[in-house]
């Protein structure tokens, strides 16, 4: 299965509420209308977002408004969806009209599940967006990774909170990826080693955020000393189902 996720900002003279409400009930509409051969596309509308850390000084933050996830059985599909009359007369011309093309993440990734004490539905979720400083290879930071990511999913002070957790690993690079060249023009790959994502209670939403932001600093993490602080992101995010996957958790609210 592939995850591409597409990182967008809203064009000069739109608001975010502006941006929001074009990016689900105009262009989701759009792309519901002929979905091509993708499997699901999820919109995250970005509620509130933090980036780098206190200690690596300032930086420029990620000014994003929404993430597109959006699912294809492999390449072969995603090729063919945006190789289609309909997506290259229809539903790409439209994204002109509220993304600003000049500041996009794009990832291809591969999703797994991570598991949970408490699985269940939940409105709000939490995106990190993790960036390797290349101290390791890419081998032994997958595995620091996948550690890691059990060792928050167990954790006393999130466990009791999280309701579902993925991570999205990105693909770029690897032989068997099988995506088609130049597929979004001017947009190439982002450098992001993939995306971790968090469902939380929504009662506890914003304690619980707090809390595994102090998590992920704790001198035991897997990652310490392995991650580019200076370019991760965390987005606190609401989904929107636009073409539902019936196969997946039901975590997202239903477009109407």
């Amino acid at each position: 299965m592939l995850k591409m996720i597409i990182g967008g900002r809203r064009r000069a003279g739109m608001t975010h509420r502006d941006y929001s409400r074009y990016a689900e009930q105009v262009h989701g509409a759009t792309v519901a209308h002929n979905p091509g051969y993708m499997t699901s596309y999820i919109q995250n509308h970005v509620l509130d977002a933090v980036y780098g850390t206190h200690a690596a000084g300032w930086v420029a933050g990620p000014d994003f408004d929404s993430f597109s996830e959006i699912s294809f059985p492999d390449g072969a599909a995603f090729a063919r969806s945006i190789a289609d009359p309909y997506y290259r007369e229809t539903i790409q011309p439209d994204e002109l009209n509220f993304v600003c093309h000049s500041a996009i993440i794009l990832l291809a990734t591969r999703t797994q599940e991570v598991g949970v004490r408490v699985p269940g539905a939940a409105p709000l979720k939490l995106m990190r967006f993790i960036a390797s400083n290349d101290a390791s290879s890419p081998a032994a930071f997958a595995q620091a990774w996948a550690q890691e990511a059990g060792r928050i999913a167990d954790h006393p002070a999130l466990a009791p909170f999280l309701r579902r957790m993925t991570r999205s690993i990105s693909i770029a690079g690897e032989a068997d990826a099988n995506l088609p060249a130049n597929f979004i023009a001017n947009a190439p790959l982002s450098p992001f080693a993939g995306v971790e994502s968090l469902w939380f209670d929504s009662d506890d939403t914003w304690r619980a955020i707090d809390a595994y932001r102090a998590v992920i600093e704790e001198p035991q993490s897997h990652l310490s000393g392995l991650l580019d602080r200076r370019q991760e992101a965390l987005f606190v995010v609401e989904e929107r189902t636009i073409v539902a996957d019936h196969t997946a958790p039901n975590s997202a609210v239903e477009m109407t």
